[in-house]
């Protein structure tokens, strides 16, 4: 039996119903469809602000690096008056060890490939943990230099033990998830074909 389509419908179907079931499928993969953005168009659409980040990107953690330097240098001030050798090593040995998040990530975002998952993860985790030690370093500029001190490690301590871990367990869900997806795409198209 065939409809005004040309269509073959089998004996006893009612091609209205059958026409009313396809149209349903139809509208459900449509909505489906809706509901999932177009990873392609999300791309197209952020790519210049993808260019921006990845040219000034090795930007940020030296940014943070030398807004570190300068505010232990304005509360432990090694260079006013009478320098003691002491103080001044004292101060480049902390100093360094609060440049250790930032020397970390350039290094790793100077060696990955730009705009990367590895290098975005770096980015991403200078910016977070400079955010987190500017609002500290904002709090100590207030404070004695005695408490600072313990704020500084308590600080190192966060970015370094703790956020470390927490980027690199991100960035690796993220790989594991844009994997699943390219596999699901990559067998949808085969079984397309």
């Amino acid at each position: 039996m065939l409809t005004e389509r040309g269509d073959r419908v089998s004996k006893g179907a009612d091609p209205v119903i059958d026409a009313a079931v396809a149209d349903s499928g139809d509208q459900r993969s449509d909505r489906l469809a809706g509901r999932r953005p177009d990873l392609a168009e999300v791309a197209e659409q952020t790519r210049g602000l993808r260019r921006l980040i990845s040219r000034i990107g090795t930007a940020c953690p030296v940014f943070f690096a030398v807004a570190t330097v300068a505010v232990s240098s304005a509360i432990a001030q090694p260079l006013h008056g009478t320098v003691d050798i002491g103080e001044l090593g004292l101060w480049t040995l902390g100093t360094l060890l609060l440049l250790t998040p930032f020397a970390a990530a350039l290094a790793v975002m100077l060696n990955a490939r730009r705009g990367g998952l590895v290098w975005t993860t770096a980015l991403v985790y200078s910016v977070i943990a400079g955010i987190i030690g500017l609002c500290v370093d904002a709090n100590l500029l207030r404070t004695d230099p005695q408490s600072a001190a313990l704020s500084f490690i308590s600080v190192l301590i966060v970015q370094v033990v703790v956020l470390a871990p927490v980027c690199a367990a991100v960035a690796f869900l993220v790989r594991i998830v844009s994997d699943s997806t390219r596999l699901r795409a990559t067998g949808k198209n085969f079984d397309n074909r």
